[in-house]
């Protein structure tokens, strides 16, 4: 396990590390290109977002731009259920072996796994990556939209939040399926937690008059600050 976190680490700056273990909890995915005994286990990154998270697809596209060929493409399409016309952007980075290593830990028989791996170096700018990817802000609790993971994995990454951040994420059903809910307890600490990190087009993430967000996390996590009326200053939280 300290093997490939320290060539994950000696892979990729943190900056880098951060944005793709971050997105790979939330909606990003890798394709794995090749695995064959002959060639290198490769995979590639790949990034898609909504119209509305187009900056977001940019800003990530930029953070790891030397590792892509192409520049974010947009793709239009009717949705015939909804009969609606989207619009979505992506891109997606070369075939490497250094995402074949990533690959390894974050797949089991081609099913998004958690990866106990990545829990020694897990940092709070990949927390926030996360939650811009699948939270949702219900102004008075979050949720991480964690179905794609197992029952077994959403335990896992409970207990894990609870011992990092001293924290009391729940289970709970949604439908056939299961989430990560974080309550009015620890609403505004979490918020706390991720938002030095937030891009300024992901704002509405952590948009809530009642919390100010410019108080350190430190303070949340020793003194469980109480929320107040002023009104965060989102155009100073982006931050790499």
């Amino acid at each position: 396990m300290d093997n490939i976190v320290g060539r994950l680490q000696s892979t990729f700056p943190s900056h880098q590390l951060d944005v793709i273990i971050g997105s790979l909890l939330g909606d990003a995915r890798l394709e794995c290109r090749s695995k064959g005994i002959r060639t290198s286990y490769t995979a590639r990154f790949r990034v898609h977002h909504g119209e509305k998270q187009k900056e977001y697809v940019w800003w990530k596209y930029e953070i790891l731009k030397n590792l892509v060929s192409c520049e974010p493409k947009e793709i239009s399409c009717i949705n015939k259920k909804r009969n609606l016309h989207e619009v979505s952007w992506y891109f997606h980075t070369k075939s490497l072996k250094n995402f074949g290593i990533i690959h390894e830990i974050f797949y089991k028989n081609e099913v998004k796994k958690f990866p106990i791996e990545i829990l020694s170096i897990f940092s709070d700018r990949m927390l926030a990556v996360w939650y811009m990817d699948d939270g949702s802000n219900n102004h008075g609790n979050i949720t991480l939209n964690t179905h794609s993971f197992s029952l077994e994995d959403q335990k896992i990454i409970v207990d894990f939040l609870k011992k990092k951040y001293q924290i009391s994420p729940t289970i709970v059903k949604d439908r056939n399926q299961w989430k990560i809910a974080i309550g009015r307890k620890d609403y505004n600490y979490f918020l706390s937690i991720v938002a030095p990190f937030i891009l300024k087009a992901m704002a509405y993430k952590i948009d809530n008059p009642r919390i100010d967000l410019s108080i350190k996390s430190a303070e949340f996590r020793h003194n469980k600050v109480g929320a107040n009326t002023s009104v965060p200053k989102v155009e100073n939280l982006e931050k790499v």
